[in-house]
């Protein structure tokens, strides 16, 4: 799945969407998404945003605060480590 989002260049890009995730306690629909690039450790530069479910065209939004940002991370890091794992047992 591809969608749009604003790079820090405030120009609107295309990313691939990695996963979407909803949150109960903020009531929001957040995905995670990159444009499939490395940093300098090598691992993927992903973003997090949130983004409107009813009209998934739009350009998603920044989460603008800081608790609410570390907190959706936190949920999806633990999720993405998940998988992580599952997939190295099912490599073994």
């Amino acid at each position: 799945m591809k969608i749009n989002a604003v790079d820090v260049n405030g120009i609107i890009k295309e990313y691939d969407a990695i996963m979407t995730y909803h949150s109960d306690e903020y009531n929001k629909h957040y995905v995670v998404y990159t444009e499939n690039t490395y940093d300098e450790n090598n691992e993927l530069i992903i973003y997090i945003s949130s983004y409107n479910l009813m009209n998934p065209e739009t350009i998603v939004k920044n989460i603008e605060d800081k608790e609410e940002y570390n907190k959706i991370k936190t949920e999806i890091n633990k999720i993405l480590l998940t998988i992580k794992n599952e997939t190295e047992k099912l490599n073994d």
